[in-house]
């Protein structure tokens, strides 16, 4: 009897069980989904109006809130991220000053509603 159990995930069948391709292609729709955000990318100078930090489990993430020449208000997210090989968020949250302009290169879509906000990559002061 136990026999029949090993044969039926021998090389032949194996690719042929429905759970191995369910998990083959959630791999490869995880592998085309997640650099999608790091294909839109703007940059924006504005002025630094307020930091917060959130802090859920051991993770923390930098909300920084900064307003425009034209008064808007925008949100942005400082995380570190790996495929940017960003791993200096905590640097670039404490270096920012509040009431003083930079220019901000930011990558992904801003969704406020989902609270899904558009990452720091880089910034520099503006005279």
């Amino acid at each position: 009897m136990m026999r029949n159990i090993y044969y039926q995930f021998g090389k032949r069948n194996f690719l042929n069980c429905k759970i191995v391709k369910l998990i083959i292609i959630f791999i490869v729709l995880l592998g085309l989904i997640m650099p999608f955000p790091h294909f839109f990318r703007d940059t924006y100078i504005v002025t630094i109006a307020n930091k917060r930090v959130i802090t859920r489990g051991n993770i923390d993430t930098y909300l920084i809130y900064t307003q425009n020449k034209d008064g808007n208000i925008k949100i942005f997210k400082n995380t570190n991220s790996l495929i940017e090989f960003k791993i200096n968020s905590n640097d670039v949250y404490w270096g920012l000053i509040i009431n003083r302009k930079y220019e901000i290169k930011a990558y992904g879509l801003s969704i406020p509603l989902l609270s899904y906000y558009q990452n720091i990559v880089r910034v520099r002061g503006v005279d």
